[in-house]
């Protein structure tokens, strides 16, 4: 009895992290048009875009294998509810490349978390197989987000430029070691961060 109520909660996460994996590949889909006059940005998505795609197989293929199915009521309520945050993100900012790289790190830090968690369920629940796929798509996705946290100054800058803005070239190299002390200062190891005991 135990074991079926683990295999339907771990089925249950990996068919929601599947839903969720179709709706960012969806929303990215329509980017490979958008985002094509930044060299970088363009390259990126691209790359973002092959490797949702890539997610989305493996879990699905995943789910297959222990004994799941892809119609369960929960993944379009996953679907429903990241598809009205992209909504309500899309209202802050037009520009198309600065836009689609800001809305890729938002969809790629909720799927993040959403790994986290399928992590931790399936080590509790002692489905190693699910452990270390839970873990691959996590590292991929921190790494993809660590990737625009890189190229975002830059993207913002050439669209300013575009618009016929004078930029401060300084701007980029000052901003993407602002954005990199931010994420280093507050991580779990910094002296800053640690409690006294």
């Amino acid at each position: 009895m135990a074991d079926d109520k683990n295999t339907n909660t771990i089925q249950q996460y990996v068919g929601d992290m599947l839903a969720l994996e179709s709706h960012i590949e969806e929303a990215m889909d329509g980017q490979l048009k958008e985002v094509t006059h930044h060299p970088r940005a363009a390259e990126a998505v691209r790359r973002f875009h092959d490797m949702v795609k890539a997610h989305r197989e493996a879990l699905r293929s995943h789910l297959a294998s222990i004994g799941g199915s892809e119609s369960h009521p929960v993944k379009e309520a996953v679907a429903n509810l990241f598809g009205k945050a992209a909504g309500l993100i899309d209202n802050l900012r037009t520009k198309g490349e600065s836009k689609a790289l800001r809305d890729d790190y938002t969809a790629f830090n909720h799927a993040a978390m959403g790994y986290s968690m399928l992590h931790v369920t399936a080590h509790a629940l002692g489905d190693m197989r699910t452990m270390e796929l839970a873990d691959r798509h996590l590292r991929n996705y921190a790494r993809s987000v660590q990737e625009i946290n890189q190229i975002i100054a830059d993207v913002v800058a050439w669209e300013l430029r575009e618009d016929g803005h004078t930029v401060n070239d300084e701007a980029v190299r000052h901003c993407t070691q602002a954005i990199n002390d931010a994420w280093q200062d507050t991580g779990p190891n910094h002296p800053s961060t640690k409690k006294a005991v």
